[in-house]
């Protein structure tokens, strides 16, 4: 189970809070501990609240029975790990670039693995008006590096969905968004992503509870990220899962196929050309 860092520090710290409170020391503790039948060092409890080592499920409860917390540890530990909890940006990144498998549904914009940094820039500029030029070009940046990396990586599959009024939005300006299609264009043809459109006038629209990634790895539970424009959350309960999946299965029986979506990229940037 992939656990944040951040999360085994914040949890650390909290651990260490309710036992100073207690007047336990980290020896005096780990004995109490001990007396219930399961040998732990003070050590390991150290690097617990140090955020080195993770609290198991039988530690947690030993910990709140001990320091009378009344379940605050397990509690915590659950918003922090749970599904639904708001996830770190680094942590979702590094979930998306060591994954076997994407499958994402974007209705307003072309996720950020295949961003050119002019469409990244005119995103953060406009998004977030509050920071500064050399803000907005260090995020663009980060972004198109990470991008690059995905394109030149053989995993993960990437099979995506957008809506068409992906297509006809001119981010920054009419060039930006041409350069953009060809970048995705590109990606597409070279077949290191697959890409379905879903027409704007579909009935049959699946995508209005907003965009999904869901992550498939081969060594850790699957995933699903959330994402609005505050934050992204984490979905790693089985039938929650579940559910995204019908939901991109859905997008997927109402979206063109491929090939017409790759022509329908065309056919904007020549549209573009035009205006």
């Amino acid at each position: 189970m992939h656990t944040d860092e951040r999360d085994l520090k914040a949890f650390g710290r909290e651990l260490r809070r309710l036992r100073v409170e207690a007047e336990l020391t980290q020896q005096a503790l780990a004995r109490r501990i001990s007396q219930r039948g399961t040998t732990i060092s003070d050590s390991h409890l150290s690097d617990v609240e140090n955020g080195r080592a993770m609290a198991r499920p039988w530690l947690r409860k030993f910990l709140d029975e001990v320091l009378e917390s009344d379940g605050r540890l397990d509690k915590l530990w659950e918003e922090l790990t749970g599904s639904g909890r708001q996830v770190w940006l680094h942590e979702v990144t590094k979930r998306t670039h060591d994954a076997d498998a994407l499958f994402e549904y974007q209705p307003l914009v072309f996720p950020v693995y295949l961003q050119t940094q002019e469409y990244s820039y005119a995103l953060i500029r406009y998004g977030a008006p509050w920071l500064s030029q050399e803000q907005v070009l260090a995020l663009a940046k980060e972004r198109t590096d990470r991008a690059k990396r995905m394109a030149e990586a053989t995993s993960p599959v990437i099979w995506l969905i957008i809506d068409q009024s992906v297509l006809w939005r001119r981010y920054g300006s009419p060039q930006v968004q041409k350069e953009q299609l060809a970048y995705v264009a590109h990606q597409i043809e070279r077949e290191r992503v697959t890409v379905q459109m879903l027409p704007i006038r579909a009935q049959r629209h699946a995508g209005t509870s907003g965009p999904r990634r869901i992550i498939t790895t081969a060594d850790e539970p699957e995933v699903v990220y959330m994402e609005s424009a505050e934050e992204g959350r984490i979905i790693s309960g089985s039938a929650d899962i579940n559910r995204s999946r019908m939901v991109f299965t859905a997008l997927q029986g109402a979206a063109r196929d491929p090939q017409e979506t790759l022509q329908a990229i065309y056919d904007e940037m020549k549209a573009i050309d035009d205006e």
